[in-house]
């Protein structure tokens, strides 16, 4: 899915926002600190998450002295046939979300049809923070590429819920059992796809930073969440007495992690903090590039101050891979020059040019 047009009111500081979009090429947006760049990438991702990724609060999101906002646009699927997609949001809770003149009652269909990948300032927590921020970028995948996923996620998370109210109330042995057992099938559902798609995943990760980084030795290993010399049924019985000791579930899932190494050193202390922003887009393209050739779907790449951190020529390389993934793509940039001389010597690519100043946004022709 790719994006024709745009319209977007009162969201944050962009209080009426028209655009015609570049549905299979790159569109800069340049703009000085504070002026709204990040503000339209944000109603973009919002537009296909339903959410922020800067903020939870709605209060943030909606324009001072307005009561709610609203996102619109004309997207064009992969099947050449154009859709209708919106998103509004009221203070007081209000909720409204049509696709192709048709209420939705869920966010799912919204994430379906705009597959959205965001590059930002907190990407970093990708290297650096808790397991958590990796369980969640191999979660969007598996959301894409099985069918099942979805429902096994909610059934497990559900049972270890219930599963960790029994342990903190000291119920008895007894009911436990039954959400133990939920956790064990679902569970094993969930890790047999996550093993499966790292393992999908990791050629195309090694190649993209090897490409970027000019780095070899870069080992990608994902760990279940227990102990896998062990079938996970054995380990929760062993782990009985310290579970209910401690009031949670120790083993699972819900503990897995992927690790990323150079030479046996954790990537976020081998690497630069450029290397690291390198690193992480190899991460996010891969999954770009894996969706296109399994699924067909076209991913929308969000960039935010693609040129903080890197040089031109890493600049350069990170921009070809972009357009060799034939990818709708927005970034922002303080200064456009610093985007258009890399695209220079790039071909088959068309690029918009769009200057923001104090919430309003025009299109630069000629640029």
């Amino acid at each position: 899915m790719t994006i024709t047009s745009l319209r977007i009111t009162n969201f944050r500081n962009l209080a009426a926002i028209n655009l015609a979009l570049n549905p299979n090429g790159i569109c800069i947006i340049d703009g000085q600190n504070a002026s709204g760049k990040t503000s339209l990438l944000e109603a973009i991702y919002c537009l296909g998450i339903g959410r922020s990724f800067r903020s939870s609060l709605i209060s943030s999101l909606i324009r001072q002295s307005t009561s709610k906002f609203s996102i619109f646009a004309q997207i064009m699927s992969d099947h050449a046939y154009s859709l209708s997609l919106g998103i509004e949001k009221g203070l007081n809770g209000s909720l409204k979300m049509r696709l192709a003149e048709r209420d939705l009652t869920n966010m799912v269909e919204l994430a379906n049809h705009l597959p959205i990948r965001t590059i930002h300032s907190q990407s970093y927590q990708l290297l650096e923070g808790s397991p958590l921020f990796r369980r969640k970028y191999l979660d969007w995948g598996l959301f894409y590429h099985y069918e099942g996923f979805l429902s096994a996620w909610r059934h497990y998370e559900r049972a270890l819920k219930q599963r960790n109210s029994i342990l903190r109330e000291k119920c008895s042995k007894n009911e436990l059992e039954a959400w133990t057992h939920e956790i064990i099938k679902y569970g094993l559902i969930l890790d047999k796809f996550r093993q499966e798609y790292v393992q999908r995943l990791s050629p195309f990760i090694t190649s993209i930073s090897q490409h970027l980084l000019m780095l070899d030795g870069l080992e990608i290993i994902y760990l279940s969440g227990w102990n896998e010399s062990m079938d996970y049924a054995s380990v929760l019985s062993n782990s009985y007495q310290d579970d209910y000791r401690l009031g949670y579930t120790q083993f699972g899932p819900h503990r897995a992690e992927l690790l990323l190494t150079f030479n046996a050193v954790p990537a976020k202390l081998f690497l630069s903090r450029g290397q690291q922003k390198l690193l992480i887009c190899a991460m996010i393209l891969a999954q770009g590039f894996l969706l296109k050739q399994d699924t067909n779907k076209g991913l929308i790449y969000l960039i935010d101050d693609l040129p903080s951190e890197l040089d031109r020529q890493n600049r350069s390389k990170l921009l070809a891979l972009l357009v060799a993934q034939q990818a709708q793509t927005f970034i922002t940039t303080i200064e456009r020059k610093d985007i258009c001389e890399c695209l220079d010597h790039i071909h088959q690519t068309t690029v918009k040019v769009f200057h923001v100043e104090q919430g309003c946004i025009a299109e630069i022709v000629g640029a």
